[in-house]
């Protein structure tokens, strides 16, 4: 489903990321960890063209992101439209959660579909408000995002990423921007994402999420991917000293997974 190789970015001379591979599969929940600085939300944001790569390949459902080959199989950029029709299938949930003030929430959610021409206005609402059940918030819906608390407007957020039907989404530091008693409502949305088939790439800090949640864990550091693999190989007892410093050092939940048992 998303496939980058070698996939490089530098800003003003300083390079990010030397050469990033990862692979996601349908209905994968790969989840990528490390410590601040280590090139995790350059990398994701690259996965739909937000930070064009400098090199390397990336693509998503067999697509190549901001890019298209061309005659003689040259790879030619797209035009902006172009560009935003290729996103529509690449959810994003950022840090911060970039609601419209000036909208009210189901509002918020409807707009783009609407405005892209891919529903009618009462198609849009129906789905709009199933959406907003999926995330808890239906009776929140004629409201303002300065009338909802942080957990909430993030909610908000991923059902109005969830409004253009992707085929993947994206996260980046979800709850970041939460106060820690609000996080545990934004990670229940995606754990029931995650159980419904939803392909996804979390960047987060949330280790508790990347044991529970993730069928595939990215350790990033320096720009570098330093290791990857399931969660048990990843937080197991047979873990890498420095992925193990760095887990103790964002969590003080007891992260070891077991390996499953043959059955």
């Amino acid at each position: 489903m998303v496939s980058a190789a070698g996939v490089t970015k530098s800003f003003h001379g300083n390079q990010v990321l030397k050469g990033v591979d990862v692979e996601v599969h349908a209905g994968e929940v790969v989840v990528v960890i490390g410590p601040s600085g280590s090139g995790k939300t350059t990398f994701v944001r690259t996965l739909n063209h937000l930070e064009p790569a400098d090199g390397g390949s990336i693509e998503v459902n067999g697509q190549l992101i901001g890019n298209k080959r061309g005659q003689n199989g040259r790879v030619v950029a797209l035009s902006d439209r172009e560009l935003s029709v290729q996103r529509r299938g690449v959810g994003m949930v950022f840090q911060r959660f970039n609601l419209f003030p000036h909208k009210t929430v189901l509002e918020n959610i409807t707009l783009a579909p609407v405005q892209l021409g891919l529903m009618k206005a009462d198609e849009a609402t129906e789905f709009g408000r199933s959406l907003l059940r999926k995330v808890g918030m239906s009776v929140h819906a004629n409201k303002y995002p300065h009338q909802l608390s942080g957990g909430q407007q993030q909610r908000v957020a991923i059902a109005r990423a969830l409004a253009m039907k992707p085929g993947v989404m994206l996260f980046d530091e979800p709850t970041s921007a939460l106060d820690p008693e609000l996080v545990s409502e934004v990670l229940a949305v995606i754990a029931e994402l995650a159980q419904e088939g939803m392909t996804m790439v979390i960047v987060t800090h949330e280790m508790k999420l990347a044991r529970d949640v993730a069928d595939w864990v990215v350790f990033m550091e320096d720009g570098n991917v330093v290791k990857q693999g399931p969660p048990e190989t990843i937080f197991g007892p047979d873990a890498e000293p420095r992925i193990r410093r760095f887990v103790q050092s964002v969590s003080d939940v007891p992260l070891e997974v077991q390996a499953p048992t043959a059955q």
